[in-house]
């Protein structure tokens, strides 16, 4: 075969071998698309809030600073009955407080008597994927700020801030953010209230995060331990 044959060769089979990754990720990005327009209306991201009660809300749940890695459609493949799902550990950095941010948007909406839970989900997945890629981290962090559930019937980091402590999020000291900051992951569970001692265990927890992220001194965190727990604002 002369040279100009191995030329001819060596590029179709290099088309051959291309070929199907680049139709499964044009179909996933067709399946993205196709999810999103039925998603319909798509939620507007809320004015930031940077606040230190934030931060420390953002390091409770996902473990780090706020920070927001965007998604592509190929994610969904992964949530395929028959493929493993991703772990938490594996999960992009803000994945997910996007999925719960999309998963409230979504419960929001109103739902037709034919759809059925598997169509909610795979929209919560195209969602959440959407979030990743057009909003900020920031942005992010409000809007699960404010739809968090603090237990007591509070609803948003405002409303809790202000039952706990009569004062907004932004001037809370220390151990009030610590405290704030671990409830939604089990509202009823470490409800200061009804549960004092768990409450302390868990408030405590996220005051080591924050030490091991290096947002406080050792000082720090041995002061905001020695607080008592709040008396609710009439």
């Amino acid at each position: 075969m002369s040279p100009r044959g191995h030329g001819r060769f060596f590029r179709w089979a290099l088309a051959v071998l291309l070929l199907p990754p680049v139709l499964l990720l044009g179909s996933v990005e067709a399946v993205y698309r196709y999810g999103l327009a039925r998603v319909g209306e798509l939620p507007r991201p809320p004015p930031p809030r940077t606040g230190l009660a934030y931060q420390v809300l953002w390091l409770a749940e996902e473990g780090g600073p706020p920070r927001l890695e965007p998604l592509w459609p190929w994610r969904l493949v992964s949530h395929v009955p028959g493929v493993q799902w991703v772990r938490r550990a594996q999960r992009s950095a803000g994945e997910f407080l996007a999925s719960m941010t999309a998963g409230r948007w979504l419960a929001s909406r109103p739902r037709s008597e034919r759809e059925r839970p598997l169509h909610r989900t795979f929209q919560t997945l195209v969602l959440t994927v959407w979030i990743s890629r057009h909003w900020s981290a920031e942005e992010l962090l409000t809007a699960y700020a404010e739809s968090a559930r603090f237990g007591q019937g509070l609803i948003g980091l405002d409303a809790a801030a202000r039952r706990y402590f009569g004062q907004e999020p932004e001037r809370l000291a220390l151990h009030e953010v610590a405290l704030l900051a671990g409830l939604p992951q089990s509202p009823s569970r470490y409800d200061p209230l009804r549960r004092p001692e768990a409450a302390l265990r868990r408030r405590d927890f996220v005051l080591s995060r924050l030490l091991s992220a290096g947002l406080i001194s050792e000082a720090q965190r041995e002061e905001a331990r020695m607080q008592p727990l709040p008396v609710p604002a009439k």
